[in-house]
């Protein structure tokens, strides 16, 4: 890249901020099945257990459902502020950072709204769904990343093969 001020100071279209969320959603269900899976040879008799695709499907679809109703959403609030904030600051590393600290506010804010209408405003005491969303927002965050670096880079190489 030879300028990574683009990506730190753009904001994400909407079609890699849903592809990212999508992709977001798979990977984080792939880690949460493998890591509660129960081998075979460890499950208990008289007790049935979930078959692995199954596992998956269900977590793919609960993580897009928080990912398409709370962090999309609430994510394009968190751009249009971060980005207005680290405009005024000079250097490329305190511009990436007021970006982070605005997806961790992102993720504390969308923890707590998930915990207030799933719990019953019992918010502070089930912690998992902050935690949650402190382990999904940077990983939304990593994928558009990722995303549009990779769109950057295609328009990139194919404006030097045609030009």
């Amino acid at each position: 890249m030879s300028n990574p001020k683009w990506l730190a100071l753009h904001s994400v279209s909407f079609p890699v901020r849903i592809f990212s969320a999508l992709l977001t959603c798979i990977s984080i269900s792939v880690i949460m099945v493998f890591i509660n899976y129960v081998p075979v040879a460890e499950r208990m008799e008289n007790t049935y257990y979930y078959p692995l695709w199954y596992s998956l499907v269900i977590a793919v679809l609960i993580t897009l459902a928080i990912a398409i109703f709370l962090i999309l959403p609430l994510s394009l609030l968190t751009d249009a502020v971060t980005l207005s904030l680290a405009r005024r600051f000079k250097g490329v590393a305190m511009q990436v950072v007021s970006i982070m600290i605005g997806y961790v506010l992102l993720a504390g804010s969308s923890g707590v709204l998930f915990s207030v209408f799933v719990f019953r405003e019992d918010t502070f005491l089930y912690m998992g769904a902050i935690r949650q969303m402190f382990i999904f927002t940077p990983i939304f965050l990593g994928w558009q990343y990722i995303l549009r670096a990779g769109s950057h880079w295609l328009k990139n190489n194919k404006q030097a093969k045609t030009g």
